[in-house]
């Protein structure tokens, strides 16, 4: 649940400018990394959603590993009806078996990309440098669609503000690409979290065996959102949790006295920065902490991504993820 005092919404809030990659993914060299001032000037969900994932794929080289790209990674029999190109002619003249390549392309997944649209969600802490976690979330989500589909799978969009507001069941085209961009760029945040409230219902609806990606801020209480994971578990989903935070929800800068506005109660608060930031980091630890632990204790995959960073630890948790899912 949400810790006390999260600056949800700030009346003079003035902020500071404050890589990993899994064992799976590998540097092509050193790379720029992805510059957020240019994201955040783009004038299309579109335009962001194709820089950002051109910006990941380009510090990476093809993987080895199955559903990275489309790539041969390994043999099976040959079955009556096979591509005879696919043959290959060196491994039979050495076994006298026919085998042909499988290429990482032919398994096909089922990710749905859930969206937090809730009140919190809309907020930044310094809006004409960094994108609201609403955005950035929608920019991310939006990559992991042409990521997706660069891979073969279909995807689907399910929005919960405080439930589940609209659902799009997975398709593999551009053209549903595109209807899902519709979506997103249509949203309208509001209102209290009904995050669990969402996944229940969602868990009602999706297919067995699907990976789930959901990128929220988390301020749902948490023994209802740990039901709510252990009940997309039981029914063998993966889950893969962007937890999108604003850097000031996380350092709550010493010179930032003022006026709170929580965006989700309404409550209003003057606070003395210097006064309340030790309580409130140490609380706001255990939030992640405990965010954290209820997505890994229900077999999830957990990322803290900031609005102030790159998405290369999200994308790379996504790929690593899906690859054992195959």
């Amino acid at each position: 649940m949400p810790p006390p005092l999260v600056p949800a919404q700030r009346t003079d809030a003035v902020s500071r400018p404050p890589a990993w990659l899994p064992p799976l993914l590998v540097e092509k060299s050193p790379v720029a990394p992805l510059d957020l001032a240019l994201l955040h000037d783009l004038p299309s969900l579109e335009l962001r959603a194709r820089f950002m994932m051109d910006g990941f794929i380009a510090g990476l080289h093809r993987s080895p590993q199955k559903g990275f790209s489309v790539e041969f990674t390994e043999y099976r029999a040959y079955q009556f009806g096979d591509d005879l190109r696919r043959i290959d002619w060196r491994l039979y003249g050495r076994t006298d078996r026919l085998h042909v390549k499988q290429f990482e392309h032919e398994t096909q997944q089922r990710i749905f990309l859930i969206l937090d649209t809730s009140a919190s969600m809309a907020y930044a802490s310094r809006p004409e440098s960094w994108l609201r976690k609403i955005d950035y979330s929608r920019t991310l989500l939006a990559a992991l669609g042409l990521l997706t589909l660069r891979q073969g799978d279909a995807f689907g969009l399910a929005l919960i503000g405080s439930g589940l507001d609209q659902f799009l069941r997975p398709k593999a085209s551009q053209a549903h690409w595109r209807t899902t961009l519709g979506h997103l760029d249509g949203l309208q945040t509001g209102g209290p979290t009904g995050l669990a409230r969402g996944l229940t219902a969602l868990a009602e609806v999706l297919p067995k065996r699907s990976m789930v990606v959901i990128a929220s801020d988390f301020y749902e209480d948490d023994a209802a959102l740990v039901s709510a994971l252990r009940r997309l578990r039981f029914d063998h989903h993966e889950i893969v949790a962007f937890h999108v935070l604003d850097p000031a929800e996380i350092e709550f800068g010493e010179d930032w006295s003022g006026a709170f506005l929580d965006s989700e109660t309404g409550q209003k608060l003057i606070l003395d920065a210097a006064a309340v930031r030790r309580g409130y980091l140490k609380r706001f630890q255990a939030f992640l902490d405990q965010t954290q632990t209820s997505l890994l204790d229900q077999a999830g995959d957990y990322t803290l991504q900031r609005t102030d960073a790159g998405p290369m630890p999200a994308l790379g948790n996504y790929l690593a993820r899906r690859e054992k899912f195959c």
